[in-house]
């Protein structure tokens, strides 16, 4: 996932709806859906493309004021695991998250229950940790080696898009292509061939190294004309399984109208869903002590 140090790009200030697009977004927005490349574009040009879709993300959600002034958040997180035949629902798992911009970086703090125990993770911006019912696990524990991965996990998503502008992140514009998933294609046996009116623009998402989880690669599939991704693919920390999912909701929170992805549902190349991520009861800003943060003595 990405690292811990903030946006550097100028401030903008923004629209609030998709609806609410600036001129100068919108016009170069249908330059992009009236020329999409045919043709492998140059690495510069690659970028500034890629860079202009993520631009009209954040024009969409508020603008870059808006993580800035975001300092801490504490929400409920559920994983939904479906199965693929039925449709039906297996489980439903909540984690209960605390997030903050503290003095070293950024903070995590994650509760949940499992069927050996109670299960608490931390990060201060500089160490992870974990404990079982109130005991410290040594570091190698699978729940204390998962922490830091988590912590980043949390981070990234509640920040975007504006995380895809911080340093060491690596744009590049793919062209229009297919989406991978066939749930929308009356015949799925049958190539795709995209065009401007059937294909979605690509943008891929990688780490320099040394930022977070270097090895981990993301494809945004954005359709012409909307600012929001419809769809993420991302392989993690140089693994060749595919996760894949659509964004099945988006929300705004707390006085400031924070954006954050509220479900995000995992599928199938066939477009069966297999489990859902829901995020609720979202508060922005809150005061949460730094010690919420700090790994426990024993």
């Amino acid at each position: 996932m990405n690292n811990t140090r903030e946006p550097v790009r100028a401030a903008v200030k923004w629209p609030i709806v998709l609806a609410g697009f600036a001129l100068a977004s919108s016009v170069a927005f249908l330059a992009l859906r009236a020329n999409p490349p045919t043709q492998p574009v140059s690495s510069s040009a690659s970028a500034g493309t890629a860079d202009s879709l993520i631009g009209l993300w954040i024009d969409s959600v508020g603008g870059m004021d808006r993580y800035h002034e975001f300092q801490s958040a504490s929400f409920t997180v559920s994983t939904l695991l479906y199965d693929s035949l039925t449709g039906r629902l297996k489980r439903d798992r909540p984690r209960y998250a605390w997030i903050k911009k503290g003095p070293h970086g950024e903070e995590t703090r994650v509760e949940r229950w499992e069927t050996y125990g109670f299960i608490e993770q931390g990060f201060n911006g500089v160490s992870s940790w974990a404990t079982l019912d109130g005991v410290l696990l040594p570091d190698t524990a699978k729940d204390a080696r998962e922490a830091l991965y988590v912590s980043r996990d949390l981070f990234y998503w509640m920040g975007l898009p504006y995380k895809l502008r911080d340093p060491g992140v690596i744009l590049t514009y793919r062209g229009m292509t297919s989406r991978p998933g066939m749930e929308m294609r009356a015949d799925p046996t049958a190539p795709a061939q995209p065009t401007a009116e059937n294909g979605y623009h690509t943008v891929g998402v990688n780490f320099e190294v040394g930022v977070g989880e270097h090895q981990d690669a993301f494809t945004y599939y954005f359709e012409p004309g909307k600012g929001f991704p419809v769809e993420v693919n991302y392989v993690e920390e140089g693994r060749t399984n595919n996760n894949r999912f659509l964004w099945g909701r988006t929300d705004r929170a707390g006085s400031m109208q924070y954006p954050y992805p509220a479900r995000r549902d995992y599928m199938t190349e066939s477009g069966k869903l297999t489990k859902a991520l829901m995020i609720d009861d979202v508060v922005i800003n809150p005061d949460i002590p730094q010690a919420r943060f700090e790994r426990p003595e024993s």
